[in-house]
């Protein structure tokens, strides 16, 4: 919990408390009230009578009253005492509500907790800081025990008692005096004791730091000027570091702590560095923060801290301290901010110019070559230590000395700056261009064949410190590195094609890839060639691991198969027992690598930003590649141990992410596997990592609109009386005819009051559409099952309808398919079929006018549905003879 939260929920607790407190007050002060009243009640009817008139019971009342008055004024007396012990502390809480975390404490146990903290405080001082054999064996636990319990967290605490506000100063004062003995104690030990409680006291205690800074910090600077072990030695300069942390926000401090101690302490860490390598990371970071808050009291040791920079920055100790030389250019890069003769941007400027052309001098030793000698303008670099005669030691030197350069330059463009600087983009990336050609070198007359094999050895780490330059800059230059993603691209083709099998290499390429699409998307890819996307997408193919059998039994195993082998009749081999098969048995497992996890950690990216820019054959490939492995992941998990499973978490997860994503942006051309996903989502939520079922669960969450789609609402045309009429008709039509039944047969057989006009018209659109169909389905070849639905206007008619009622019912396809099931044979006497040919029109001209003929006759329903399920009879093509031998 925060402070700021803390101390807002104690305040909260205070006003309620004291308002429950208020209530309670009021309550008794209303009883007292009452007893008071029947009191003066009872004195008034006894001073009426005599006092031998008065009963004992009477007196008992009279007495349990006056006895009732004086506890309930007692219990006022104490509840208005909490009360005003409540206001105080509410009045407190308000003038403190930012305070640090004393207010954390429940305030009702404020007494409380001083009592125990002085207790305890006391107990320390006089039993575990005894002597030095008590600090060195009980130092440890003293510690803790200051961090757990927060003892010193009451110096300024409100509302305590004056007792123990006295005892409590007391026990302060004797622990801070400890302190100091412990610091310029006569063992390491003691010396150590001390600078590691005064830090914890500093921090727990921000009034105690204030009032001792000035006097902690000289006796850190002693200690630093000393013959120390190496221990004390980090754990004062730790102490340094958080005390000029916390005086930097403090101005008055800033002036009489920081203009003083700050040079003095910048002296004797750069004294420590010279003197032990074992110390150098501490003092860079005290350095470099140092730089960082006070550049105008750090220009005096900015050349002293430049020159033990260089000197661990020359490749020496790349290999055998990576993290030292990381630190070495954070340090280097805070220099450049700091400025001195020459602003920021110009310092800034000049040492990445500097670094370039180091790393341009180590190309040409390892190339072979000689720009410095030709017409063109030498190149600024370090001055840093030459390279050897010997070419076996000087091409390594070379190699280790371009990485701690591009430590450098790392360090210098991912590092912020205050004000706006002029970036060389395109000298950057040529420097990243000409890492990445290094393996590509050609054996001149200059070199010797052992000296040209050599270079393919060192390759890989070139490689890899370009593509660092690389990635800083997408990281650093965001959108400005949209004009030079066509040189990243030529690049990272260029390592790809030259990375020697190296799996370093690979995942490092990959990792830039992945950085380069969620950074620029399309921009980007569409630099890279196709084969390139499709090598990527190959690094993430099955690794299988094969029983084979020893070398000297091939050929017996091979014979004794051939003839053993038996076939069933589908040929393909039987299973020779129970479990086993003919063939050499498969134990494939999938055997995860770190550069099968970065090769779908690029697959992903391309399927969540850039998912046109693959092909079909490469979607189905992805997503084929993908569906396998998740599934021997799966089959080969159940015969994996627990604690190796839990090391496949992350590879699951990715492989679950690679399939929503494919998902989530298909391919229109593609088959779909949103069945096979869904079937591996289910089986993941069964798993036993948390991480792939919350992923699981996700996937299924964004999966789920699209199987069950979820369209927009749709405005729908008022109702009417016909529409309302029509859709309770429809259901009992179905219910009546079965389900064969289509919508429009029964929608057909209703009566719609419509005008004779608009039905006259929908005839004649119905005869066209007749004609239409039929010269269409002369032309057809296979038959296929049409329907066809008449356009019905449904909408109310402005002119009053008629008594007459008419109906057109549109012309049924000349081939349908017949149902399975029986249908419901219609209650109709007789149903007559007219024959007529294909392509004349005067048969169904006859028949629509003997329609109408029949609709201006007087009859039943019954007749009219007759004539018009006639109409609906498809025509039937009568052609040839008739004869049975036909």
């Amino acid at each position: 919990m925060s402070t700021d939260v803390g101390v807002s929920i104690i305040f909260g607790g205070l006003r309620d408390a004291y308002n429950k407190q208020q209530t309670r007050v009021d309550v008794l002060r209303t009883t007292i009230k009452n007893l008071e009243i029947q009191l003066l009640v009872s004195v008034r009817d006894r001073a009426t009578r005599s006092h031998s008139s008065v009963s004992d019971k009477e007196r008992k009342a009279h007495d349990s009253l006056r006895s009732s008055i004086s506890h309930a004024r007692q219990r006022l007396a104490d509840e208005v005492k909490m009360q005003q012990w409540l206001r105080r502390r509410h009045n407190a809480a308000v003038l403190n509500r930012k305070a640090p975390s004393r207010y954390l404490v429940d305030c009702a146990d404020m007494e409380a907790n001083a009592v125990r903290a002085e207790r305890t405080l006391s107990l320390l001082t006089s039993t575990y800081l005894a002597n030095a054999d008590a600090v060195k064996t009980n130092i440890g636990f003293v510690v803790d025990t200051v961090l757990s319990q927060n003892l010193l967290a009451y110096i300024d605490a409100v509302d305590l008692s004056e007792d123990t506000a006295k005892r409590y100063a007391s026990a302060i004062h004797r622990w801070l005096a400890r302190i100091n003995s412990l610091t310029t104690g006569k063992t390491s030990e003691s010396r150590m004791a001390g600078i590691l409680l005064m830090k914890h006291t500093a921090l727990q205690s921000p009034q105690t730091f204030v009032d001792n800074v000035s006097k902690w910090t000289t006796a850190l600077l002693n200690v630093l000027g000393k013959a120390e072990t190496t221990p004390v030695l980090v754990a004062a300069l730790q102490a340094l570091l958080t005390f000029i942390d916390a005086v930097r926000d403090v101005p008055v401090l800033h002036r009489e702590i920081a203009s003083a101690q700050v040079p003095r302490m910048n002296q004797a860490v750069l004294g420590l560095a010279d003197k032990s390598i074992d110390l150098a990371d501490q003092a860079l970071d005290v350095l470099a923060y140092s730089a960082a808050w006070f550049p105008t009291l750090f220009r005096p040791s900015i050349d002293k801290t430049e020159a033990l920079c260089l000197c661990l920055l020359d490749g020496s100790g790349i290999r055998s301290d990576p993290d030292l030389c990381k630190r070495a250019a954070e340090c280097m890069a805070s220099l450049c901010l700091v400025g001195g003769k020459s602003s920021a941007e110009e310092r800034w400027f000049y040492c990445i110019q500097q670094a370039m052309g180091t790393i341009s001098q180590c190309i040409d030793h390892i190339m072979c070559t000689d720009t410095l000698g030709g017409e063109e303008k030498p190149l600024q670099h370090f001055s840093l230590p030459s390279f050897a005669d010997d070419f076996a030691v000087s091409i390594p030197q070379a190699a280790d000395r371009i990485a701690a350069m591009v430590e450098l330059l790392v360090a210098m463009l991912v590092h912020p700056t205050q004000v706006d600087i002029s970036v060389p983009v395109n000298e950057l990336l040529q420097t990243a261009s000409g890492l990445a050609m290094i393996p590509m070198r050609v054996a001149n007359s200059k070199t010797s064949r052992a000296e040209f094999d050599l270079v393919p050895l060192l390759s890989p780490q070139i490689q890899r410190a370009a593509i660092r330059i690389m990635a800083a800059l997408a990281i650093s230059m965001g959108g400005h590195m949209y004009p030079f993603l066509s040189m990243v691209a030529r690049a990272v083709v260029a390592i790809n094609v030259q990375h020697i099998q190296s799996p370093a290499t690979q995942v490092a390429l990959h990792c830039l890839i992945q950085l380069y699409i969620e950074q620029y998307g399309y921009g980007f890819i569409v630099h890279l060639p196709y084969e390139f996307i499709s090598s990527a997408i190959d690094d993430i193919g099955v690794n299988r691991k094969i029983r084979a059998p020893a070398v000297s039994d091939t050929k017996n195993t091979a014979t004794a198969l051939s003839q053993s082998k038996k076939r069933g009749g589908n040929g393909k081999p039987r299973a020779s027992g129970y479990g086993e098969v003919d063939e050499i048995g498969d134990t494939s497992r999938i055997h995860w690598t770190d550069l099968a996890y970065a090769a779908l950690k690029t697959v992903l990216a391309l399927l969540r930003y850039t998912p046109t820019i693959l092909t079909t054959s490469l979607r189905v490939k992805i997503d084929s590649q993908v569906l396998t492995l998740q599934m021997l992941d799966m089959i080969g998990g159940t015969n994996t141990p627990f604690a190796a499973r839990q090391t496949d978490t992350r590879y699951r997860v990715i492989l679950f992410q690679c399939l929503e994503a494919s998902i989530l942006s298909p391919d229109p051309w593609q088959k779909a596997i949103l069945p096979h996903v869904i079937s591996a989502m289910n089986a993941g939520l069964a798993d036993s990592s948390n991480e792939v079922r919350s992923v699981c669960q996700q996937a299924l969450l964004s999966i789920e609109p699209i199987v069950h789609s979820r369209l927009p609402a749709q405005q729908r045309r008022p109702d009417t009386e016909e529409n309302v009429e029509i859709e309770d008709q429809v259901p009992q039509m179905l219910r009546a005819t079965g389900s064969s039944v289509s919508i429009s047969a029964a929608l057909s057989s209703t009566h719609l009051n419509e005008q004779q006009a608009v039905a006259e018209v929908n005839a004649e659109s119905a005869i066209e559409t007749s004609k239409r169909f039929k010269q269409e389905d002369t032309r057809i070849e296979v038959p296929a099952v049409l329907s066809q639905q008449s356009e019905l206007d449904l909408s109310r008619q402005d002119t009053t309808l008629g008594s007459k009622q008419q109906q057109i019912v549109a012309e049924k396809p000349s081939i349908q398919l017949r149902n399975t099931k029986p249908a419901a044979v219609p209650p109709y006497s007789s149903v007559s079929a007219k024959s007529s040919t294909v392509g004349s029109s005067s048969s169904r001209t006859a028949s629509v006018a003997q329609t109408r003929a029949a609709d201006k006759t007087p009859g039943s329903t019954e007749d009219v549905s007759c004539e018009d399920d006639n109409d609906d009879i498809p025509d039937i093509v009568m052609e040839g003879s008739d004869s049975e031998d036909d």
